[in-house]
């Protein structure tokens, strides 16, 4: 199996410096018109792509998702060679994802162990995806304002001793409904995967009370605000305290990223190539150079992400939860609360 796949790799131009010499003597494979990738936003660096364009004089035709919604109805439409995929979206799409072969995968090999193993929570053998980044939901504070600077989500969400001191400079909460429960849930002990609706209604009754204390509650442009000093503390991600500097430029607040003591979210995202890819040898060929470590790192820095080879915040990494599959009837009553508390006046 491994010398019929190095065969067709190679027939593809995908074996590296060995190819041309065999390439007479090998069968032709007809080059596809465009590879077929889809994303969230900002995931792949455009430069990146080029370059591989470039040397395979393959075209790279790439596609976005910005919600679960659309990831649907984008694969629906349409038949894609490469996908990337949050952990539970992949855990859900396991019966129609490949099984990658890793011998032709050489920089798979990169990926840091503590994190293929956090990913084996949903790819228990790591046998339909490869790791790529990850990131987790914590605090975002303004460090000139907050001294000492907050530990736990309590603080931001009204719990806490010092809530108040929180409160009088601006709580900017991001719309991130599952997110929210999840950190309500660490805060209270509840483990999602044995969470019932009347927990989800529980955490509920908490972002309730929390939200009328805030300068803003699912705030769709959390970055933007924090980036115009609105609030001194939020909660996301890494990247997005990386983001709140970017867009705020020289008069940008001092925003920075902290791991609540409790511990935060996790998300996983990992490339994955569906059953019914068109080329999934030239997605084998795009996989590896994506995996490459220069490659790895100016992706994840695009897309907010710690890469999945980098081995930044391992010890904290060890502590925190992966972002669970939910059942279906809870996630549906977290869509209805968090509509409710959204839509509230």
């Amino acid at each position: 199996m491994r010398s019929r796949l190095a065969l067709l790799l190679l027939a593809l131009g995908l074996g590296g410096a060995s190819a041309p010499d065999l390439a007479p003597f090998l069968p032709r494979a007809a080059a596809p018109k465009f590879l077929e990738v889809l994303t969230p936003p900002d995931f792949i660096d455009r430069a990146v792509i080029e370059a591989f364009e470039k040397q395979t004089r393959q075209t790279v035709a790439l596609d976005t998702y910005a919600s679960p919604a659309e990831l649907a109805e984008r694969s629906a439409e349409r038949r894609y060679d490469l996908v990337a995929l949050s952990g539970p979206e992949l855990a859900r799409r396991l019966p129609t994802l490949a099984r990658l072969d890793r011998r032709v995968l050489d920089n798979a090999r990169l990926v840091q162990p503590l994190v293929a193993a956090k990913y084996a929570a949903y790819d228990r053998d790591g046998a339909h995806g490869v790791a790529v980044g990850w990131s987790a939901f914590g605090l975002l504070y303004d460090s000139d304002k907050l001294k000492p600077p907050p530990t736990s989500f309590a603080q931001a969400l009204g719990l806490g001793r010092d809530a108040r001191r929180f409160a009088e400079c601006g709580v900017v909460w991001p719309d991130a409904r599952i997110q929210s429960f999840l950190a309500v849930w660490r805060l209270t002990g509840i483990d999602p995967t044995r969470a019932r609706p009347a927990e989800v209604k529980s955490a509920a009754v908490v972002l309730d009370r929390a939200r009328g204390a805030m300068l803003a509650f699912a705030a769709p442009d959390e970055v933007g605000a924090l980036a115009k000093g609105a609030g001194c503390l939020g909660a996301g991600t890494a990247g997005e305290a990386t983001a709140v500097a970017e867009r705020g430029g020289d008069s940008a607040p001092s925003i920075r990223f902290a791991y609540p003591r409790e511990g935060a979210p996790l998300t996983i995202y990992a490339y994955a190539i569906p059953a019914n890819a068109a080329s999934p040898l030239a997605a084998y060929q795009l996989l590896e150079v994506l995996l490459a470590p220069e490659n790895a790192r100016r992706d994840a820095a695009l897309a907010g992400l710690n890469s999945a080879e980098d081995p930044t915040d391992l010890e904290v990494l060890k502590r925190l939860p992966p972002e669970p599959l939910l059942e279906p009837a809870i996630e549906a009553a977290m869509r209805g609360e968090w509509k409710r508390l959204t839509s509230a006046k």
